[in-house]
């Protein structure tokens, strides 16, 4: 379900709150209030992202933090704003003039495609299509449900099945939760 959510992802305020990916967060926000209840220890480490404002848990470290980016990319994106903010910064410098001029001159030879080709095979087709930073969250989340540390290969493993599996429904699954829950209203 992170991993869909992720995929509607965009840079702006209640991106989570599009028509399209909006039974997806509902769906989130349920399984995301059955594990606090399962497991009241973790209500510390519930936040909002500084940007989108939707709710995620985070490491029990950075509990209480207002300052963390949520976990379907905001995170990333704000890092890859900053890096480029840096990059320009220093670009515009005497040293960063002459050094990107160095950069500029080696793109002629083929060994820098030949290079961007080798880290392309190097990747792992499950890394491809998750993204790295739902990986990290789905681990950390995951380890602290469990009670144990979770390895970066099972949650690829979990991931590639979830993502192998196709379902039989005919509906969505908010639908399916919302019908279980009007038939068992407390």
């Amino acid at each position: 379900m992170i991993i869909k959510i992720q995929e509607y992802f965009q840079f702006i305020p209640n991106w989570y709150r599009n028509r399209e990916v909006q039974a997806l967060v509902l769906q989130y926000y349920f399984v995301l209030r059955s594990v606090l209840r399962a497991k009241p220890c973790l209500r510390p480490c519930l936040t909002r992202c500084r940007h989108c404002r939707i709710f995620f848990l985070t490491h029990p470290r950075n509990a209480g933090r207002k300052d963390l980016g949520c976990p379907f990319g905001c995170k990333a994106e704000h890092s890859k704003r900053c890096s480029t903010h840096r990059s320009v910064e220093y670009y515009r410098t005497e040293e960063g003039k002459g050094k990107k001029r160095i950069q500029n001159s080696k793109r002629g030879n083929g060994a820098a495609k030949a290079g961007m080709a080798n880290r392309q095979e190097d990747a792992a087709p499950n890394q491809r299509s998750i993204g790295k930073g739902i990986v990290s969250y789905l681990q950390i989340v995951v380890g602290m449900i469990e009670g144990r540390r979770m390895r970066r290969s099972e949650i690829l493993e979990m991931a590639a099945r979830v993502l192998r599996q196709h379902s039989m429904e005919r509906r969505r699954r908010i639908d399916y939760v919302l019908q279980y829950l009007n038939e068992r209203a407390p």
